[in-house]
């Protein structure tokens, strides 16, 4: 059988390489293939929505998630982006973006399946033409969930690998389609950026400075109320002060977990002049001290 399979992938390359003549190159340091979006997704989990957990609140996560419609309609608003899904549809979030579901249908009709991951340099920029973009899988994006839902489940011979470049694939295929739209200027599926979405922008790219209301309203040219009132309209409880708070512990979870920093270092990377501020802050939202996390992170 061996004998077989392997006389039978002999054929195969030939076939590929058919009349072309495949010289060996001059040099060997250029002129190859390369990817111009090198990007390797690791420590993947996948869930499915239970009947008492639709997750309608609005979140804030630090991996990747790859959200899959099973049933059920709603809108999903993405930093304060409205998209409108129903079953079959696909989105991605980005770590720190903050996002929520409304639902058009009854909580017990709507399900999904996520797909969460990281990347191994938490280098995401390759996948940023997919960011609040609304997308639809075809069968071959079918066939690669469910190798993704085997591999996890370690069913049918699936291995991890199998899974990992089964997501690879999804995500650059679909990457593909939004660039080539793009490119001959069809109707793309990203959505206008309104003020809330550029002001979350805005704190996402300066939560580790010492920004306030004040310099943001300054920024954009409108009042510290207007600011207010944009977000209770987008966000409903998530205040500016919240997604600040917010995005600095997460961003000090991630530092805690993947680097050696000392603490004080990573109370001035998030924004913090004080330590004793930053840790203060950090046991409020954890519970514990960026000492104590860091030890039990690193014992589990």
């Amino acid at each position: 059988m061996a004998e077989k399979d392997k006389n039978m992938a002999l054929a195969h390359i030939m076939q590929a390489i058919g009349s072309n003549s495949l010289k060996p190159p001059h040099t060997l340091f250029s002129g190859g293939l390369s990817s111009d979006a090198p990007f390797f997704p690791e420590d993947i989990l996948v869930w499915k929505s239970s009947s008492d957990q639709t997750v309608t609140d609005v979140a804030i996560h630090q991996r990747m998630i790859l959200k899959i419609i099973l049933s059920g309609e709603l809108v999903s608003i993405v930093d304060g982006l409205q998209i409108p899904m129903k079953a079959g549809d696909m989105i991605l979030f980005f770590p720190y973006q903050f996002h929520s579901a409304r639902l058009l249908c009854a909580p017990s009709d709507y399900s999904f399946l996520a797909v969460t991951f990281t990347e191994k340099t938490r280098n995401y920029s390759p996948l940023l033409p997919l960011k609040n973009h609304l997308l639809t899988p075809d069968a071959d994006d079918a066939r690669n969930i469910v190798a993704i839902i085997r591999a996890y489940l370690q069913r049918d011979r699936y291995s991890p690998e199998s899974g990992i470049l089964s997501l690879m694939e999804i995500l650059f295929a679909q990457r593909r389609k939004i660039l080539h739209a793009e490119m001959g200027n069809r109707t793309s599926a990203s959505f206008p950026r309104d003020t809330a979405d550029r002001i979350s922008d805005y704190f996402r790219n300066h939560f580790n400075e010492q920004i306030s209301l004040k310099t943001v309203a300054s920024e954009f040219g409108i009042s510290e109320e207007t600011i207010r009132r944009i977000f209770h309209r987008s966000y409903g409880e998530i205040t500016p002060g919240k997604l600040i708070r917010r995005l600095r512990m997460q961003f000090a979870v991630e530092m805690l977990e993947h680097t050696e920093e000392p603490i004080a270092r990573i109370a001035e990377k998030c924004g913090y002049a004080d330590t004793f501020v930053f840790s203060k802050a950090f046991r409020r939202l954890t519970g514990l001290s960026p000492q104590k996390y860091r030890k039990n992170h690193r014992e589990t």
